[in-house]
């Protein structure tokens, strides 16, 4: 007999039990969607709390950019088109930099229609100016040395499958023979630019109407570093063979180049021309350094050289970068997430702004407002965009405070695009400031070579130049006061600005932590000595 306990119709729940269970997973379930329908509601609100909030700061920081006269429309910056017949930039070597194909590039096509002119442009003295595996050249240089004309040979035997033994030249000037005579094959593309030169216009048809700056090319850029570094040895050569004319020549080419781009408003244009005038530069002491340069050679040269602006090249720059980054960007991030998408997963560097692709539309315009309050009371304190005028100390300090604002929590203080391009911009102050004292530097050596020619002495001061040589005596970049100058024994001189730091310690140069180079923030500015003749 089967126990009453044990039997299976006990065992079963009443009808009323399994009502019960019934009514508490139906209660339950509502529970369930009671708190779904809560959560959405809240994330909804939310998400429109945050779009409300975003849009409200940045039409606030909009009408004070306005009240400030900022432009911020990116087509204001470009610079109207020329006739082809008249531009420089469409002789043949260059124009098919900029021959690109209709967008969006098919399966198999490249960027450029004619790649075999494409190639022959970007690849022209490669092998003297390579790059490195990420795609960087190595500085110009204007501190106190030669050319190595000996070491660009052999770099250049290095990149041929089929090199030779590495060269040795007796003599300096040996090695210039042997430049002279290799760079032959350069010839017909420099002569081509020489005469495009004399064309009344020069404009790169950059493609200023992109939707996404971003994907703006600018592959003339290291095509005019790379054409400037074959001129600089190339004139190194001449005048170590004394041939002073040919060497001018080159020079007049070189600083043509550098302001071919003047107008370009990108930072990394301003960098290219900046490296370019270094080279420049470099010819220019060379020259001096051997006492090469007639009379009216020098005062050309510091004619062009006193010219050349590039503290109001960078104000005119930084401006455009607020108008692209700061405006055409956000524009183009906010409707084409995957494209920022495929931004952050390329780049490392860009993962801090992968929380702006789960996030309301109004983070974007925090961000933004974030980038133009940070440009404006950062980025831009101790600098005057109307002249140009640097005050090293408050840019410093504002460098750290930048530093501070931009070191909490990206999401709660929407710094992540501000983050990626600032901080490079900052750093160009001093770089830029560095880059103009040079061009004073080189200009008043001229001035004072002038004298010497002219006087058989050196000035006892750089007044004592003035209106013969000088129209006023140079102001130091970085201090406003006038450069420093002595006449040294056996007609040496010591040319220096304060450099950086804004200390006068009597012409003394530091070196970077690597020894490569003069330190950018340390020391004075010193235009290199001549070495004994």
């Amino acid at each position: 007999m089967i126990p009453k306990s044990a039997s299976p119709r006990a065992a079963q729940p009443s009808v009323l039990a399994r009502r019960v269970q019934w009514f508490w997973s139906l209660s339950l379930a509502g529970r369930g969607v009671v708190i779904g329908l809560v959560a959405v509601a809240l994330f909804a609100a939310f998400y429109s709390e945050e779009n409300w909030r975003g849009k409200r700061t940045w039409e606030a920081c909009r009408r004070d950019l306005a009240a400030r006269g900022v432009e911020l429309d990116w087509s204001k910056f470009a610079p109207p088109p020329v006739p082809d017949d008249q531009n420089f930039a469409m002789t043949p070597f260059l124009a098919p930099l900029f021959d690109f194909n209709p967008r969006p590039i098919q399966p198999g096509q490249t960027w450029w229609r004619d790649t075999v002119g494409y190639e022959r442009a970007s690849g022209f003295g490669a092998a003297l100016l390579p790059m490195d595996k990420l795609g960087r050249i190595a500085p110009a240089r204007c501190d106190g040395q030669m050319s190595d004309l000996q070491g660009a040979l052999l770099v250049r035997i290095q990149s041929n499958s089929a090199a030779g033994p590495a060269p040795d030249f007796p003599t300096r000037a040996a090695a210039a023979d042997a430049v002279l005579q290799t760079f032959a094959e350069y010839q017909p593309v420099l002569e081509e630019l020489r005469a495009a030169s004399r064309r009344a216009y020069c404009r790169f048809n950059i493609e200023y109407n992109a939707e996404d700056p971003m994907t703006i090319l600018l592959p003339h850029m290291l095509v005019l570093e790379r054409v400037c570094n074959v001129l600089q040895l190339r004139s190194s050569a001449e005048l170590a063979l004394e041939k002073t004319s040919e060497a001018f020549d080159d020079v007049g080419l070189m600083i043509f180049l550098a302001e071919s781009i003047r107008a370009e408003p990108f930072a990394i244009c301003w960098r290219a021309r900046a490296y370019m005038l270094t080279e420049v530069e470099q010819i220019v002491w060379e020259g001096l350094a051997q006492r090469r340069w007639s009379e009216p050679q020098l005062q050309a040269l510091q004619m062009r050289l006193n010219e050349t602006n590039l503290m109001m090249a960078l104000s005119r720059c930084l401006q455009a970068e607020r108008a692209s980054f700061g405006g055409l960007f956000f524009r183009f991030v906010r409707t084409h997430k995957n494209s920022l998408r495929g931004w952050i997963a390329s780049d490392d560097s860009a993962g801090g702004l992968a929380y702006l692709l789960v996030g309301p539309e109004g983070w974007f315009y925090q961000e933004e407002a974030t980038f133009h309050r940070f440009f404006q009371d950062r980025l831009l304190a101790g600098f005057d965009l109307r002249t140009g005028h640097v005050r090293p100390h408050v840019i410093e300090a504002s460098r750290k405070t930048l530093e501070s604002d931009m070191s909490g929590w990206v999401v709660w203080r929407h710094t992540a695009v501000s983050k990626l391009m600032l901080g490079n911009l900052m750093e160009l102050f001093a770089k830029a400031a560095l880059a103009q004292n040079r061009l004073e530097l080189a200009a008043t050596a001229c001035a004072v070579e002038r004298c010497r020619l002219v006087q058989g002495k050196l000035p006892e001061n750089l007044n004592s130049l003035v209106p013969q040589f000088l129209d006023t005596v140079p102001v130091d970049i970085c201090d406003g006061r006038p450069l420093k100058y002595r006449a040294l024994a056996k007609d040496k001189l010591l040319l220096y600005g304060v450099g950086w730091n804004e200390t006068d310690e009597g012409g003394q140069v530091v070196m970077n932590k690597e020894g490569t180079a003069p330190a950018v923030k340390e020391g004075d500015w010193v235009w290199p000595a001549y070495p004994a003749n």
